[in-house]
């Protein structure tokens, strides 16, 4: 079964890679940021021969390509890591709601066999268990939009 990702989800997966990776810029900004560089052309690149300044320019490329791979193999790690944390609360709160449904109905089954009953509460109560197994035995969630909850039903 697949699970879709909402949209806060993925924008906060979003945010919180772009501070990690402008961290690591800032940490890698930290590390270099104190090199002498020396005059423009200390390497007396414009008086090399155009072997040696190929040779220069394949290994400018190279590094510039390295630490772009390595970037990106750092981002995807990142994004993994963040997404199994996000499937791990998933998890726990989906562990939490079914904690949190069968408390009640415990609680309600106590409540029915303590109270003498009489005939027509006797239906009443048979109807709701029957609805609540016929519910509980169906993997689907069932979910309603309305913002109102039946507590008790009189008659008038």
């Amino acid at each position: 079964m697949k699970k879709e990702i909402s949209k806060k989800k993925l924008i906060k997966t979003i945010i919180i890679c772009a501070i990690f990776a402008a961290l690591l810029a800032g940490l890698v900004y930290l590390m270099v940021s104190d090199q002498d560089y020396g005059s423009p052309d200390s390497l007396k690149i414009g008086k090399q021969n155009f072997g040696q300044r190929l040779w220069i320019g394949l290994q400018v490329a190279f590094l510039g390509l390295a630490t772009v791979f390595v970037m990106l193999l750092l981002l995807i790690i990142a994004v993994n890591i963040i997404r199994f944390i996000l499937m791990g609360f998933a998890q726990l709160g989906e562990k939490r709601k079914k904690k949190a449904t069968e408390k009640p109905l415990i609680a309600t089954q106590t409540v029915i066999n303590s109270v003498e009953l009489s005939e027509d509460d006797e239906i009443v109560a048979a109807i709701m268990a029957a609805l609540t197994a016929y519910y509980d035995a169906q993997e689907v969630e069932y979910k309603s939009n309305l913002k109102f909850r039946v507590r008790s039903i009189k008659e008038i």
